[in-house]
C-alpha cells in the first residue's frame, strides 16, 4: 500500500516536473532576445550542460527506465539547442567552422549509443561524471555574473525551475529505481541551482539598487 502511494505520488511529480520543464529554459532564452546579449552566458557552460543532459537522457534510454522520470532531460536538450544558437549568435560567433563541426560530432556520437552502435559501457562511465559536469557549468555561470558584476542576461524564473525540479527528481527516482548515481547528480545539481540562483538575485538587486541610485543623484544635480 505505502509502495502504490509513494508511486502515485512519483508519476504526480513526474508530471508536474515534466510540464514545468517545458518552459525551463524559454525565459532565459526570452531574455537573452530581449537584451540581445549573452555577456555574462559562458559558452563552455552551455557545452557542459548540454553533455551532461545527452548522456543522462542516453543513459536512462539505453537502461529502459521509465520515460516519465527522464523525459524533461530531451525536452531541455531540445531549448538549450535554441538557446545555444541565439548564444552564439550575439557573441558573433555563427560564422566559426568550429560550430557546424562540432554539431556533426555531437549529433553522430548521440546516434551511435541509441542504436546500440556504441558500447553502452561507455555511458555507465560518464553518467558520473555528469555530476562534475553540471557543476562545472553552473559554477561557470557563477563565475560570468561575478567577473561581469551584473545577472541582466539570466532568468531567475529558469532557475527556479531548475532547482524545484531537481528536488522533485531525487524522490521520483528513489522510487522508480533508487539509483544512486543518479540522486546523486540530482542533489549536487539542486545545490548548484540553488547557488547560481542566490547569485543572480544578488546581482539583479545590486545592479537595480545602484541603478536607483544613480537616478536619484542624478535628479538631485538637476534640482
Amino acid at each position: 500500500m505505502e509502495e502504490n502511494y509513494g508511486k502515485f505520488i512519483a508519476n504526480i511529480l513526474s508530471t508536474l516536473t515534466i510540464l514545468s520543464c517545458l518552459f525551463l529554459k524559454v525565459p532565459q532564452i526570452l531574455s537573452v532576445r530581449r537584451t540581445k546579449s549573452a555577456d555574462c552566458i559562458y559558452i563552455q557552460a552551455m557545452a557542459l550542460e548540454i553533455a551532461g543532459f545527452t548522456v543522462v537522457t542516453l543513459y536512462n534510454f539505453t537502461n529502459k527506465y521509465s520515460l516519465m522520470t527522464y523525459m524533461e532531460y530531451p525536452i531541455i536538450l531540445m531549448q538549450m539547442y535554441i538557446l545555444l544558437y541565439y548564444v552564439l549568435k550575439y557573441k558573433h560567433l555563427l560564422g566559426s567552422c568550429a560550430v557546424p563541426f562540432s554539431a556533426l560530432v555531437y549529433f553522430l556520437t548521440v546516434l551511435g549509443f541509441a542504436v546500440d552502435f556504441l558500447p553502452r559501457d561507455i555511458l555507465y562511465f560518464l553518467v558520473p561524471l555528469c555530476t562534475p559536469l553540471s557543476g562545472f557549468a553552473k559554477i561557470s555561470y557563477i563565475y560570468g555574473m561575478i567577473k561581469t558584476g551584473n545577472a541582466d542576461d539570466v532568468s531567475l524564473i529558469t532557475w527556479i525551475i531548475s532547482l524545484t525540479t531537481n528536488l522533485s527528481r531525487l524522490f521520483t527516482v528513489y522510487v522508480d529505481s533508487a539509483d544512486i548515481k543518479l540522486m546523486t547528480n540530482f542533489l549536487i545539481s539542486a545545490f548548484l541551482s540553488c547557488g547560481v540562483l542566490s547569485t543572480a538575485v544578488f546581482y539583479q538587486k545590486h545592479c537595480s539598487l545602484k541603478l536607483r541610485c544613480t537616478k536619484g543623484l542624478k535628479s538631485k544635480k538637476y534640482k
